[in-house]
């Protein structure tokens, strides 16, 4: 009896196994069926995730119906230089320009750019001339003035004499087109398509003559977009279709002269840190415009003082 009682029981427990195993078989079926991911499964998958993305939809549902952008920062320091008004972006482009330079606006149609180049010209208290000078002795008399904003013809901003000048100032190119910035071996290689040139069968018919100063006259001319394109500053109205022609050069001013910094401030940067000269010493320039200052934006004021 005790044998008959020891079978039953093993037979009912092998049961009860395999019915186990078929209802965790049926339940794995169903939760696949469900649409479950492999991820649901996960031990590792952290749990504060689905509490952290609640609470962003909750933030973005509270936004909208209050009208407020969720993504917009919460300062005046954190906005770009695209999004600051047009007060903001006079008070940083005349902090910026310390000494007080020249400014020369260049490009093939920047004589119809004339009465967005003078409000910029007021905006800053500058005065606005046009160009005009003729030969390289009367234009270096430019170099002597300073405050002044001049905008270049393409007929004169194409001659090399005009730039020798230029580089004493601040140089603008105004794009309208949106034009592309090529280096020297794409420009060479586009040159060489262009122009292409003869190879003789027997090799060079002359030697080349290396030490010699004297330009090749019978090379020809260069594009003049790839010479505007060395300019300091390139005003691309094409990427800011929406903003206003004045206040695009003064964004694109700004931007350039923050991306390019002048060496001395990056001295100054680190003598202070090194202890050479005090954490609070000012250069000429700076306590003059400490005078004549009208105040700036607190995300230039924030950039400077990083």
């Amino acid at each position: 009896m005790a044998s008959v009682a020891k079978r039953r029981n093993a037979g009912s427990a092998r049961l009860t196994g395999s019915a186990a195993l078929v209802a965790g078989l049926v339940g794995f079926v169903f939760c696949v069926s469900s649409g479950w991911n492999g991820a649901s499964f996960s031990v590792a998958r952290p749990r504060r995730s689905t509490r952290v993305s609640r609470c962003a939809q909750l933030l973005a549902r509270r936004a909208a119906n209050l009208g407020v952008d969720p993504d917009e920062p919460r300062n005046a320091e954190d906005i770009e230089v695209w999004d600051q008004c047009e007060q903001d972006l006079a008070l940083d482009v005349r902090e910026l320009l310390i000494s007080d330079g020249n400014l020369f606006f260049v490009g093939p149609d920047v004589e119809s750019y004339e009465e967005d180049i003078r409000a910029v010209a007021d905006m800053l208290n500058y005065t606005a001339h046009g160009w005009p000078y003729d030969d390289f002795l009367t234009a270096c008399e430019c170099t002597a003035k300073v405050e002044r904003v001049y905008w270049v013809p393409p007929l004169y901003s194409i001659q090399r004499w005009t730039w020798k000048v230029m580089y004493h100032g601040l140089i603008i190119f105004i794009d309208e087109d949106g034009w592309e910035n090529r280096d020297y071996l794409a420009r060479d290689k586009i040159r060489n398509l262009k122009f292409p040139k003869k190879k003789s069968i027997f090799g060079p018919e002359s030697s080349s003559n290396f030490v010699s100063l004297e330009s090749n006259i019978d090379a020809p001319p260069g594009d003049p977009i790839d010479m505007w394109f060395e300019a300091d500053v390139h005003v691309d109205l094409k990427a800011h279709p929406e903003m206003p022609v004045r206040d695009c050069i003064l964004a694109s001013i700004i931007d350039a002269i923050m991306r390019n910094p002048p060496k001395w401030r990056e001295w100054f940067k680190a003598a202070k840190v090194r202890g050479t000269i005090p954490s609070d010493f000012q250069t000429p320039l700076q306590v003059r415009r400490e005078f004549n200052s009208y105040g700036i934006s607190p995300r230039l004021n924030k950039l400077l003082n990083a």
